[in-house]
């Protein structure tokens, strides 16, 4: 699989939710769902505590629950996740991962300040991406008019504004990057969601080879994430 420069948009900026491999050898490979201590690699099991995080039911996803971070989020089933403070990523170095690119590539988005970041490779070698971010004392309205004036100064192309009755919003545009191991040109299909909430704003950003992946992470995000009360 190709590496790839973790979430090529401008602007884009842990108990992990590893996939493992079958053999024996190696470090113990993480269980899909975090434990309450929401640290990478310390397995996990359905009965990891959401505090009062709502858990959505979405089919073919894991729920990741951060009630220390005031959120939670459904990712697809067989993708790698974590946390972005230094303790999980200091952590996830002892788990077996299914793509090993992928520590690499948590460490990228945490240099932005990033708080969580999850990643699926599917058949085709093609890399999917979630990046959730918090931005403080700021509105909707003001991240997403700085967002949209990046993307645009980045050459992004197709950029297109949806706005929710609720108050969230979300910019999709595509943007052609050169990969970070070789430096071919990927063509990406780039979505940022914003969730407001009081006087802050989410940031949600989803990135994809495919169309049609980027339409299912987008439905598995868009329905997944959650606040807490």
């Amino acid at each position: 699989m190709r590496a790839r420069s973790a979430l090529l948009a401008a602007g884009l900026a842990a108990a992990a939710l590893a996939g493992c491999g079958d053999d024996d050898d190696g470090p113990p490979a993480a269980d899909p769902l975090p434990e309450q201590s929401e640290l990478p690699g310390h397995g996990g099991t359905e009965e990891a505590d959401p505090g009062d995080l709502d858990v959505p039911e979405i089919a073919g996803t894991t729920f990741a629950p951060f009630p220390s971070l005031g959120f939670g989020i459904a990712v697809p089933q067989g993708w790698n996740a974590t946390r972005l403070d230094d303790e999980a990523l200091a952590e996830l170095e002892d788990v077996r991962l299914a793509e090993p690119f992928f520590l690499d590539a948590a460490r990228n988005v945490a240099s932005t300040g990033a708080l969580f970041y999850a990643a699926g490779v599917d058949d085709e070698g093609r890399v999917a991406e979630i990046k959730v971010d918090l931005e403080e004392a700021t509105t909707v309205e003001a991240v997403r008019t700085a967002a949209e004036a990046e993307v645009l100064a980045a050459g992004a192309t197709d950029v297109n504004v949806v706005e929710a009755d609720d108050g969230r919003a979300r910019i999709d545009f595509r943007l052609a990057q050169p990969s970070a191991e070789d430096g071919e040109t990927i063509d990406s299909y780039v979505s940022r969601l914003l969730v407001p909430d009081d006087d802050q704003v989410w940031s949600i950003v989803v990135t994809s080879e495919a169309a049609e992946t980027q339409t299912a992470v987008l439905a598995v995000v868009d329905a997944g994430f959650v606040l807490a009360d």
